[in-house]
């Protein structure tokens, strides 16, 4: 699934956002909070862990899978519903950046496969108030 939206600050500065893992708890949903578990600076490889809170309390665990400076971001979230590529595209748009935020689940657990319906739904307005959010940080 994906949405997209446009932003008004350079895919430079949209991706050093997008890809600073932490900073996800600015503008993600259900009290999230995510914090860095390799050493050094973030690139492909790197770990994180997140606590969310829908449905209780979701610990999942984050590992970077693109880190392409400018042009995508992507990282394999593990935890109850299985394995889920998150991923931001970008590119010039006029004097800013387009920014497509996809979600999909490439190994679903038992879970997700019984509550996929649900799952799918609630995926499409969430990517949507991702987008949101972050665009109005960046241009707030």
């Amino acid at each position: 699934m994906a949405r997209e939206t446009v932003i008004n600050a350079a895919p430079e500065k949209v991706f050093e956002y997008v890809a600073d893992m932490p900073r996800h708890s600015e503008w993600g949903q259900h009290d999230l909070t995510v914090n860095q578990t390799s050493a050094g600076a973030a690139g492909v490889g790197s770990t994180f862990a997140s606590v969310a809170h829908q449905f209780g309390v979701q610990k999942e665990t984050q590992t970077v899978v693109d880190y392409t400076p400018g042009k995508r971001f992507a990282f394999d979230a593990t935890g109850s519903i299985g394995t889920v590529r998150h991923a931001f595209e970008l590119e010039p748009a006029g004097g800013g950046t387009k920014v497509t935020k996809t979600m999909e689940i490439v190994k679903p657990s038992l879970m997700a496969r019984v509550m996929g319906p649900m799952i799918r739904s609630k995926t499409k307005a969430g990517l949507a108030v991702d987008l949101e959010r972050i665009k109005a940080k960046l241009e707030g």
